[in-house]
């Protein structure tokens, strides 16, 4: 939410202001939680599997670009569909 209303209060100035949600993703500070229960993470996305930082870091660069001003306001779920906003 905090993330949409700047996007209305900065759009404007042209300011784009967007949001990455990332689920599980496989980075060191996730490593030993996931050693604990990766299957039961991993059965709560369709996708069957945690993200990589790379995915995530695909999202962050796609909304940094200059093709991305209109998605201002978005929240990309970066997820596997564990989440889906309704």
């Amino acid at each position: 939410a905090f993330g949409q209303s700047m996007a209305r209060a900065l759009g404007p100035h042209r300011i784009a202001v967007s949001t990455v949600a990332p689920g599980w993703t496989r980075t060191d500070m996730a490593t030993e939680r996931l050693a604990e229960r990766e299957e039961e993470i991993r059965a709560e996305t369709p996708m069957g599997r945690v993200a990589t930082p790379e995915e995530v870091a695909a999202a962050v660069l796609f909304l940094a670009s200059a093709g991305a001003e209109m998605a201002s306001g978005s929240v990309i779920d970066v997820n596997g569909a564990s989440f889906l906003r309704m």
